[in-house]
């Protein structure tokens, strides 16, 4: 496999994971579906003291109107509450509630049973590499997202 070719090869497979990561997330989650428990998960390691929708899309690295509109159905449910900022009045702050801080709890057990699962083939030297490969990875994009911000 040419150079070109394996780069190929790692774009479809991290799609595909994607996708597969998300069946399974979907399957053992109840309630909210991965992609909203994964910005919930997001929202809550960001150390910002408020968080604006547009601080949580930078962090997330997706649009403002992604998290929007995945943030409203989590709103309804009593997940977040979305409110105008203190500090910048065009603003919207997030607000985790405890309702996702239970939510979290109730089902972390779920989850750590899942990922063992799902990661009981691979050895610990190998969870390290796969783990230092992603960071990388995620660094490229960084690289590649500003590039692109300069060429524009």
């Amino acid at each position: 496999m040419s150079r070109t070719e394996s780069e190929e090869f790692v774009i479809g497979c991290v799609s595909l994971l994607s996708n597969k990561l998300n069946q399974i997330g979907d399957s053992i989650l109840p309630d909210i579906t991965f992609r909203q428990w994964f910005l919930l998960m997001m929202i809550s390691k960001m150390e910002l003291q408020e968080k604006s929708i547009n601080s949580i899309a930078e962090f997330t690295g997706t649009t403002r109107q992604n998290v929007k509109k995945m943030l409203i159905p989590l709103e309804n449910k009593g997940y977040v509450n979305i409110g105008k900022s203190n500090s910048d009045a065009r603003a919207l702050k997030v607000e985790l509630t405890e309702k996702t801080y239970q939510y979290f709890s109730d089902n972390d057990e779920a989850t750590a049973r899942a990922s063992n699962k799902l990661f009981s083939s691979f050895s610990d030297a190998e969870i390290y590499n796969l783990v230092c490969t992603l960071k990388k990875l995620l660094c490229c994009f960084e690289t590649y997202g500003k590039g692109r911000e300069n060429n524009e």
